[in-house]
């Protein structure tokens, strides 16, 4: 029905192929229909809208006749249909709450876990993921405190032996500074505490329930350390697993103790668990992360390996490449190289999904078929999209599959900028060129995906151009003929000897970009984060755009107007929702820490606090609150206030102040201690306002103005007061709107702070209080909940917390009162929204 091509009409009515830039296939375009009708079952607006442009460009394009463009959109909405049935059908369901599994996964509750272990990968900074399957666990009672006697029901309870409790899909154990390496099918029974997938729900932000639910993963276990709690059963036979643990064994004693020796360790096996925080952060600067990931990068270099041996056998048998072309041989020799690479990265999924690629383009090549790089991405995305469905929600498939599209799409479009050359100077000019128009396509296809993601951008994408090649060509290259070296009896020292130069070469290039990092080379940029209209345009904006050169192409402009307009529109939503008379309270969903953002008419936004002390290598402010608050807005605020220095409240403002555009810092007078108060004033120094934020003492009794009548009015602390710790000090805020008192924000206030301004006659009424220190016993106030006389309460907290914050105390009371109370373990990120001044208001979750 549909010609094999895209094809426009020339001048004389005839069809002529596309120049430059290849077409889709009709089954491509069905296909691309299918995909979205599987991410219809997480964002179905966009889907819907991304299926529809699709069907709006193939009728564009191909101009085809009523019938066949009512059998076409039927096609369409078949493949969206399907996909989406296919994919509800893969979607592990979500576990059923139950009193048994509650109490095995209560914060405070010990188990012993029984399970069989799955899979083990390695991750970044010295831990393993363990993954446990057919999992049950057994409640450990916990044992009386000295001198007291067991209650008579949990003594009778004791008498009986426990029950097992089986735990549904699988149990993700990370364990830090492991003390030995499981093996796949090794049972294991290990005292561990059991927590459930929870937490971090904002508008706009990472769903990382959604994530690990698509693995089948819904508890979680932390140790630390190689002392643990567990027996472990005998391995089972696994030939595969013991080859690659031996050669494991042989690269670790064969390469020198450094961060480069850690690289190579990467590169190679794909174990990344001895690269530092210190090179992952400064790669991450230079826009260089990826490379720590193996991917389609790394298969290419494994490729070029086959092209050296197709190479080294026409030296020994000239007449070879009579009876086969030297490219071809290159493809057929790599495709064992790249199985066997596969095997040694153990089989991670972005490795397998370059693998299948490979092996399509080599196919296609091999089969001399034109169109090799897109047909043959499409074929390797059917093959996986159909064994499984839900990897369309795979972060790094998409960005590879937007990079390969970069290279097939945009590539000619800007390799064609540049007319050939002739001479030796202008061969060498174009090459660099050549080099710089790839590096330019798929970064720019990379760019709306990377901005929703991460929120934050590099700009420093040309350092790939000479740090590439000697990573893949020299590192790479060298570490593999080492280790293949390494496993020939009597060639020990040799293989030692290209593995340390492998690591030396990596060393070099770390040292260089450090002194580059300390020069102040590589500024990363926070940048609004799209919605999915801004997305949708910019994409089919990239896309279409090589096709709009030739002025007689009507349809690819009108396409090109259409992607113009989906990427306007949101922010012409966004300066009308900015007119609106309302002011917003979100408190974001940060575990057990606290974040506060204000929003005012006209769009001016504070925000109080910014949680953190998650772990020491998760960063709140990037993971969590930034990409939260540039969420269809700019990196923008007003004012920060850290209404006292506990890293529970002040550990995510540290990345905030240095991406962020603040208009002004401001504090309770007191300082963080250790390596958060670095982190602070390296902030505070290098901030992208260009100027240095000086921290602002605020004290009772001033206020910020955020205009349109909204101020926040500080309570506390009082001028010369002194409370007992960190929380009494804590900057007390009040938010009011046109004289009416809206909110009450106490940060961790206590005892002694709640009674200091009570004793000194504080207004502290308001429609809404959010209670003081996560809803602590510490904080609990009757007179406290009487002087504000909220309407209704508000708590941040983590879900099962180990403080069992809201304290039921605290819960009680307010019951008592009648004062209904709202938590963020619950429903996500809170909001509150005034649109007249008062006690009127609409409460708003994240969770529905």
């Amino acid at each position: 029905m549909y010609a094999s091509q895209l094809q426009h009409p020339d001048a004389g009515g005839a069809a002529s192929t596309l120049s430059g830039p290849p077409g889709l296939l009709a089954w491509q375009i069905y296909f691309l229909a299918y995909a979205a009708g599987i991410w219809g079952i997480k964002h179905p607006e966009p889907a819907v809208a991304a299926s529809a442009l699709l069907w709006l460009g193939l009728v564009l394009f191909r101009r085809p006749r009523p019938l066949s463009c009512l059998v076409s959109l039927l096609l369409a909405v078949a493949c969206f249909a399907g996909g989406r049935l296919h994919a509800l059908h893969a979607l592990p369901a979500a576990p059923a709450e139950t009193p048994e599994l509650n109490a095995v996964s209560d914060a405070g509750a010990k188990v012993l876990l029984s399970a069989r272990v799955a899979e083990v990968t390695d991750k970044a900074y010295g831990r393993i993921e363990v993954l446990l399957e057919d999992a049950s666990a057994t409640l450990i009672p916990k044992p009386p405190r000295e001198g007291e006697e067991p209650e008579a029901e949990s003594a009778n309870a004791s008498q009986a032996a426990p029950s097992s409790v089986a735990v549904p899909g699988f149990v993700a154990w990370d364990w830090d500074e492991p003390g030995l390496r499981p093996a796949p099918g090794q049972r294991v029974e290990a005292v561990l505490r059991l927590r459930p997938v929870h937490g971090f729900l904002n508008d706009g932000g990472a769903d990382f329930e959604w994530q690990q639910r698509l693995r089948g993963v819904f508890y979680r276990a932390y140790t630390r350390g190689p002392e643990v709690e567990a027996a472990w059963g005998q391995r089972m036979a696994n030939p595969w697993w013991d080859a690659r643990e031996g050669l494991r064994e042989a690269l670790l004693s064969r390469l020198p103790d450094t961060q480069g020796a850690a690289i190579v360790l990467g590169l190679l096996l794909g174990d990344r668990s001895r690269i530092g925080q210190t090179v992952t952060e400064e790669l991450r600067a230079a826009g260089l992360s990826h490379t720590l990931a193996l991917s389609g990068l790394n298969v290419v270099y494994v490729a070029v390996l086959g092209l050296g041996l197709a190479w080294s056998f026409g030296l020994v048998w000239p007449g070879l490449f009579l009876r086969i072309p030297r490219q071809k041989l290159a493809i057929l020799l790599s495709f064992p190289l790249v199985a066997a690479y596969v095997w040694l990265g153990q089989g991670s999924p972005s490795l397998v999904r370059s693998a299948w690629m490979f092996f399509f383009w080599g196919l296609l090549l091999l089969l001399d078929r034109g169109r090799a790089l897109v047909d043959g991405l499409f074929l390797a995305l059917v093959l996986m999209v159909l064994w499984n469905p839900l990897c369309v929600f795979d972060v790094s498939l998409q960005m590879s599959a937007v990079a390969v599209a970069g290279l097939a799409f945009l590539y000619p479009w800007l390799n064609g900028l540049v007319p050939q050359a002739r001479g030796r100077l202008l061969h060498a000019v174009r090459w660099v060129w050549d080099a710089l128009a790839m590096t330019c396509a798929a970064n720019l296809a990379l760019l709306p995906v990377t901005i929703w993601y991460f929120g934050t951008y590099p700009p420093n994408f040309l350092l790939n151009l000479p740090w590439l090649p000697v990573q893949g060509l020299v590192v790479q290259v060298l570490g593999m003929a080492g280790l293949g070296l390494a496993t020939v009896p009597g060639l020990g020292g040799v293989a030692g000897a290209l593995l340390a130069l492998a690591a030396q070469v990596q060393d070099w290039m770390l040292d260089v970009l450090h002194r580059l990092v300390l020069e102040g080379w590589f500024p990363t940029w926070a940048l609004l984060r799209p919605l999915w209209p801004e997305i949708l345009g910019a994409s089919l904006v990239l896309a279409v755009a090589p096709y709009c050169r030739d002025a007689r192409r009507t349809r690819p402009v009108l396409l090109l107007l259409a992607g113009l307009f989906l990427t306007a529109w949101p922010h012409a939503q966004l300066l009308r929702g900015e007119l609106r008379d309302e002011v917003r309270l979100s408190v974001l969903d940060v575990g057990q820490s606290q974040a506060v953002l204000v929003t005012a008419p006209g769009g001016r936004r504070v925000l109080v606090d910014g949680g953190g002390a998650l772990s020491r290598t998760f960063d709140m402010g990037r993971s969590v609150v930034g990409p939260a608050l540039a969420w269809g807005r700019p990196p923008r605020l007003d004012a920060v206030v850290m209404t006292h220095p506990d890293a529970d409240h002040a550990q995510g403002l540290a990345w905030i102040l240095r991406q962020f555009g603040v208009g002004g810092f401001f504090t309770n007078g007191q300082w963080p201690e250790g390596h958060l108060a670095g982190e602070l004033e390296d902030a505070l120094a290098a901030g992208v306002s260009g100027r240095r934020l000086t921290p602002v003492v605020l004290r009772a009794g001033e206020r910020l103005d955020l205009g349109a009548g909204v101020v926040l009015e500080a309570l506390h602390p009082a001028e010369g007061y002194l409370g007992r710790g960190t929380n009494d000090n804590s900057v007390v805020l009040r938010l009011v709107w046109r004289g009416q008192p809206l909110a009450l924000l106490p940060g961790d206030v206590q005892r002694d702070g709640i009674e200091d301004m009570l004793e000194r006659g504080r207004d502290l009424r308001a429609a809404v209080l959010l209670l003081p220190h996560h809803g602590s016993k510490s904080s609990l106030s009757g007179l406290l909940y009487e002087a504000v006389a909220p309407d209704q309460a508000l708590a941040s907290c983590g879900f099962q917390n180990m403080y069992r914050f809201p304290n039921k105390d605290v819960v009680a009371e307010l019951a008592l009162r009648g004062i209904p109370l709202a938590t963020t373990p619950e429903r996500g990120m809170l909001e509150c929204v005034w649109r007249v001044p008062g006690r009127a208001f609409e409460l708003r979750g994240a969770r529905r």
